[in-house]
């Protein structure tokens, strides 16, 4: 019958394969003779959570499955923050253009000396004659911004202001030295988003490490080559270690030191922050690439190592209760 082979795989699906190729039919003939051909739903969903049980399992009497199944969800975290993070870089608000920005907080009468914009950056500068104007100057920028809807702050001692409005957030400062100036930096204001992705993506990447980390676990107590699985899967590991302690780190930079603005110090910008021989010298510092190509080169060793480990090895002498079934 189609529709019940059908459905019978769908419940064996949250098995691993390795429970599925030896007891699949018999969990499916016990859950048959146990309901008489007719199974509830509640009874499909308790077969399918025991499956998912036995995937989140790690093999007895094998203390390095454990290792393995830890340092496997450490590195699923980075991946899921990189992840996150770069997901809810992509949520963040793009700078207005730099001429209508200067128009809206300088006034339209006002003739800005330098005008520069990034997609996270806005910067716009105002010389003045003489420096006896800049703190007239300030007060007339805080008057007109505050009297147009934005939030602002009273201006400190140092002639500095900050304004908001929507996803924009400036400061105003003026310089009274040789050369008076007004200057006006802008940021984007973070999105409600961002932290909540990051927090997810490593949510879910701690939980897919350790399924990885469990399967693995198995294949090595199974396998013929178990030493050098053991060794490339080490080497993954040893690979990864830098990028993805990066990663945590900047995940803690941020939830100490974020403002609530800014985009420049994410949590994945922690990818460029890879020590030498790691990092190019000729790469611009900022840039993530080197750590991403060592998140991906320690990953490959992990794969390599699956595949050595592939083989089951029915006379690799293992005791069937290290390999936990």
């Amino acid at each position: 019958m189609p529709a019940t082979m059908f459905r019978d795989r769908v419940l064996l699906a949250a098995y691993p394969a390795r429970l599925r190729r030896r007891h699949g039919a018999e969990l499916i003939a016990t859950l048959t003779e146990l309901t008489q051909g007719c199974p509830s739903r509640a009874d499909r969903l308790h077969l399918i959570a025991d499956g998912l049980r036995e995937r989140f399992r790690l093999p007895v009497r094998w203390p390095l499955g454990v290792v393995v199944a830890v340092l496997a969800a450490l590195a699923g975290g980075a991946f899921g923050l990189a992840a996150g993070s770069w997901a809810g870089e992509q949520t963040y608000p793009s700078m207005p253009a730099a001429a209508s920005a200067a128009r809206q907080i300088l006034g339209p009468d006002a003739r800005p000396d330098r005008l520069e914009r990034t997609r996270f950056d806005l910067e716009v500068t105002e010389r003045l004659a003489a420096p006896a104007q800049v703190e007239r100057r300030v007060r007339e920028i805080h008057q007109r911004l505050g009297g147009t809807g934005w939030s602002v702050t009273p201006v400190d001692e140092h002639g500095t202001f900050w304004a908001q409005s929507g996803g924009l957030r400036v400061s105003v400062s003026g310089l009274a030295g040789p050369d008076p100036s007004v200057e006006v930096l802008g940021y984007p204001v973070r999105p409600a988003l961002y932290l909540p992705l990051v927090l997810s993506g490593l949510l879910v990447g701690l939980l897919a490490g350790w399924l990885v980390g469990a399967a693995l676990a198995f294949r090595l107590t199974a396998s013929r080559q178990r030493v050098p699985a053991v060794v490339v899967a080490g080497l993954g590991a040893v690979t990864l270690a830098v990028p993805a302690a990066r990663l945590y780190q900047g995940l803690v930079i941020f939830l100490r030191r974020d403002d609530g603005f800014g985009a420049g110090a994410l949590v994945h910008d922690a990818l460029a922050w890879m020590p030498w021989p790691l990092r190019d010298p000729a790469v611009f510092p900022d840039s993530a690439g080197p750590g991403l190509r060592t998140l991906l080169a320690g990953s490959a060793l992990v794969v390599l190592a699956v595949v050595i480990a592939s083989r089951p090895g029915a006379g690799s002498g293992v005791p069937q209760s290290a390999a936990g079934e």
